[in-house]
């Protein structure tokens, strides 16, 4: 619970599951593919203005226009 009040949650509408597809046709379409749910979260945080991710999945969101991602890691956690 303690967590949840420090967060937002961004419910998946119809303009961002468009959004998210189009993401992942492009990738597709340049032979980049990744899972449709990573396209998904990186269209949930570009609707929202966050072009920043902390994931240790960088491989698959560094092929995102928009989209900057980082590790735990470098962040000093982990």
């Amino acid at each position: 619970m303690e967590l949840l009040s420090l967060v937002s949650v961004i419910n998946l509408n119809y303009k961002i599951a468009f959004h998210g597809g189009k993401i992942y046709s492009e990738l597709i379409r340049r032979g980049l593919e990744i899972e449709l749910n990573d396209c998904l979260i990186a269209a949930t945080g570009l609707s929202v203005g966050i072009t920043e991710i902390v994931t240790r999945n960088i491989g698959h969101f560094e092929r995102i226009d928009g989209i900057c991602a980082t590790t735990p890691e470098d962040l000093g956690f982990g």
